[in-house]
Parts: structure tokens; C-alpha cells; sequence
């Protein structure tokens, strides 16, 4: 079984992209978040070879290592009703942009 990652966008929505062809990632505060409390403050930004991946939410950072130790299995976007259920990350949107062929 070929390593791969798996973001979930909805219930019934899943796309995964193999580990190999991760080539970078890059997390930094959300640049739209500015002062409101309501809007993710973190971005996790990832590149693969196809596509390109972005995470807003908060407490990052853990997926972060888990990328770096080659461990992150799945990421789920979930209701902000529990966003302060559990202290690890919190996941309010995923987005897919497809890298353009040349």
C-alpha cells in the first residue's frame, strides 16, 4: 500500500495524494484573519506535484509535526461547534487548487 494522505472536505467528499509527492509545506498565520476571533488564524499550506492543499484552522502546529515525522494519515474538516471540544487541531476548511500543466 502506497503511503498517502487523506482530506476529507465534506462527508461524502475524500481526496488523497501520495505522500511521495509531497514537495513542500508551509505553516503562517492566516493572513485574513487579522483581529476577528471567528476566522481561522492559522494557514498549513501543502504542495504536491498535482495540487496544491490548504488548511485553515487553529492549533496547526500538530499537523505540522506529523507531517515532518511522515505520520499524518487523514485530515477532516469538522463543525466549529467543536472547535474547543479538544485541544488538538481544529480543522474549518480544506481547500484543493489543481497545479496548472504547462
Amino acid at each position: 500500500m502506497i503511503p498517502a494522505i487523506e482530506f476529507y472536505l465534506s462527508e461524502h467528499k475524500c481526496h488523497a495524494f501520495c505522500t511521495s509527492q509531497l514537495i513542500e509545506y508551509t505553516l503562517e498565520p492566516n493572513p485574513d484573519a487579522a483581529d476577528d476571533k471567528d476566522i481561522p488564524p492559522q494557514r498549513l499550506a501543502l504542495v504536491f506535484s498535482t495540487v496544491d492543499v490548504e488548511v485553515l484552522g487553529w492549533r496547526l502546529g500538530h499537523l505540522a509535526d506529523q507531517l515532518q515525522e511522515n505520520s499524518l494519515a487523514a485530515v477532516r474538516v469538522l463543525p466549529k461547534r467543536y472547535a474547543e471540544v479538544d485541544k488538538g487541531p481544529f480543522i474549518a476548511s480544506i481547500t484543493t487548487t489543481p497545479i496548472a500543466k504547462g
